[in-house]
């Protein structure tokens, strides 16, 4: 089971509006969680409450693409949360996503059989533009996507 929190109970809320979020499986593009906002809406990021996830995937694909659209709106001092894929109420990232302190730059954490991994963008997103992010993770890779161009990719371990 994995619990998934938009903005995180464990870090502040980035300072952005997120919609269009997606979780499918890599292998066929099965969809496995779709948000409330994918079609119409978005939403401020809030930090979130430890227990009481957006949502619950039972059984979590092993490869998989997460895409959502965000539009930051601000920097904020600690690690912005955005997104966090935890299984069951562990801090455990599979992924997370975050900015970096007093940034727009994204880092996606996965953990695997190694501990914890980090892939940085190389770059920072433009305040109040929107943004369409894809994570991919295959095999072992993990790809992000800004606007449908690769941004980072890096190898990984088992999960």
């Amino acid at each position: 089971q994995v619990d998934i929190y938009i903005g995180s109970p464990w870090y502040p809320a980035a300072d952005g509006v997120i919609s269009d979020i997606s979780f499918t499986e890599a292998v066929d593009n099965t969809p496995i969680f779709m948000s409330d906002y994918f079609y119409g809406g978005s939403r401020q990021i809030t930090r979130s409450e430890e227990g009481k996830p957006d949502a619950v995937v039972i059984s979590p694909p092993t490869d998989y693409s997460l895409r959502f659209t965000i539009e930051p709106k601000g920097k904020v001092d600690n690690w912005g949360s955005i997104l966090f894929f935890t299984p069951g109420g562990t801090r455990q990232r599979v992924p997370g996503i975050i900015f970096y302190p007093g940034s727009t730059k994204l880092q996606v954490r996965t953990d695997d059989s190694d501990g914890m991994e980090y892939q940085d963008l190389p770059y920072e997103l433009a305040l109040h533009r929107k943004h369409a992010i894809e994570v991919r993770v295959y095999g072992t890779k993990s790809s992000v996507y800004v606007n449908g161009e690769l941004a980072s990719q890096k190898t990984i371990g088992t999960r």
